[in-house]
Parts: C-alpha cells; sequence; structure tokens
C-alpha cells in the first residue's frame, strides 16, 4: 500500500505480524464479487485470493481511543481488483472477536464483518519470529501458524510479494448497490523469510460452499510482513 498520507483519516492504528497465504482462483468464480466500476486484478494472467491474519494494536477512530476496539486480531479472506488504475482489494469477510466491532464496522464501512473468535499467540526476539492465529466462527477451531527470520527487507516492485501486500485501497458494495472505497496507507512493508508455515482451515464452513476448492489448495505464496502504523480514509 503506498505511503502517501491519507487526506480524510477515520482509523489509524498499527498492524503487526501479518500473515497472507495466497492461493490461485478460478476467474469465473470471482466476477460475481467484483464491485461495479472495478475490474479483477491479476498476478501474470491468474486471479488469486488470500487469507490475511494480522494483530492491530493501538487503534484509534479519529485521534481517539474507542473502549474494546483499540486492540484485537483479525483474519480475512480478500480477493484482487483494481480501482481507476489503482491495486485494490475487495473483502469476502473480516472476522473479528467483538460482536460490537463487528456492527460498527458494518455499519460506518459497509463491509462484510462478522464476530467470531480470533486469538493471537505471537513471539518476536533475536533468533526470529512466530505468528499463530486460532479463529472460527464459534470457537477457534481453524489455525495458521508460520516462523520467520529475525530479519526482514522490503520486496522489489515487480515481485509477486509486492503485488499481494502493497494495495491502496478497500471497495465494496453498499447496501443501495453501489461501489464505496476508502483508501488504507502506510509504508511499504518488510517481510521475514518464511522458515515454517502450517494452515489448517475448512474454508467451505468459514465462508461458504463455494470456497471449498481452497480446502486441499497450497498457498503459492506465503509472507509474513512485520507491519507499521495504518491510517484508513473516511469510506466514500
Amino acid at each position: 500500500m503506498a505511503c502517501d498520507v491519507s487526506p480524510h483519516p477515520f482509523l489509524t492504528a498499527r498492524w503487526r505480524h501479518l500473515v497472507l497465504l495466497t492461493f490461485e482462483a478460478p476467474e469465473q468464480g470471482l466476477v460475481p464479487l467484483v464491485p461495479p466500476g472495478c475490474e479483477q486484478d491479476r498476478w501474470r494472467d491468474r486471479c488469486h485470493v488470500s487469507l490475511v491474519a494480522l494483530r492491530m494494536e493501538r487503534g484509534r477512530v479519529r485521534g481517539l481511543a474507542v473502549p474494546g476496539l483499540t486492540a484485537f486480531a483479525q483474519v480475512n479472506l480478500r480477493l484482487y481488483v483494481r480501482h481507476v488504475g489503482r491495486p485494490a482489494v475487495r473483502f469476502v469477510q473480516e472476522l473479528v472477536p467483538s460482536r460490537l466491532l463487528a456492527a460498527v464496522a458494518r455499519w460506518r464501512y459497509g463491509e462484510p464483518f462478522a464476530a467470531g473468535r480470533v486469538e493471537a499467540s505471537l513471539s518476536e526476539d533475536s533468533g526470529g519470529a512466530a505468528a499463530e492465529y486460532g479463529f472460527g466462527l464459534d470457537r477457534p477451531r481453524w489455525l495458521v501458524r508460520v516462523q520467520g527470520a529475525a530479519e526482514a527487507t522490503v520486496p522489489d516492485r515487480g515481485t509477486c510479494e509486492h503485488w499481494v501486500k502493497e494495495r491502496v485501497r478497500g471497495c465494496g458494495v453498499g447496501r443501495n448497490g453501489r461501489l464505496h472505497t476508502f483508501d488504507v496507507t502506510h509504508p511499504p512493508w518488510a517481510v521475514r523469510h518464511v522458515k515454517t508455515v502450517e494452515h489448517d482451515v475448512d474454508f467451505a464452513a468459514l465462508y461458504g460452499p463455494a470456497w471449498a476448492f481452497l480446502n486441499a489448495a497450497r498457498p503459492v505464496s506465503v509472507l509474513y510482513a512485520v507491519g507499521s502504523i495504518v491510517t484508513v480514509s473516511v469510506p466514500s
């Protein structure tokens, strides 16, 4: 995502220990999810979706700390689109551990937030870093676990890593059926060399039968990003 500063910040927070598992996906299956005014974005002529887990901390809404909304882990599934030439994402679901947070986010952003159980176990020292996310609608029945090196570098432009992580806009469809967007800005993220990765997710149970093909799929890319301060604009 670009490092420009959003002119109308709504949310600022620190995102840490981002794990992105990216899978190839059939183009036709994603067509109904592409918002109006957007087009599918492709890496080497193929469409992809990513399962993303992260920990958000020091959250501020219009500069104010809102009790219960300042720190939490979340897991989302997203696909890749472009809007007026800009790299963007469309969320399938954003799972957060709070009914209040999910309700507020659905109301303010019109995004597919859902409340469930999301737990994070994170560690970092001179020997490396590790992140484990357990999540589910009723209990943390599924997991993503990754170990990475202590050092982290920013991938070059033109790499798959850059294509996956540097997204500047979120796009969705409001209750009126029209496109709504919000901009997301942060410095280019450094990523760690991934030593081990494990995931056990029933995509069909979590996201619906159309996503069953991911249950047996292997990720084509695994990123373990350090993270940074992130600014999210007022939705429009």
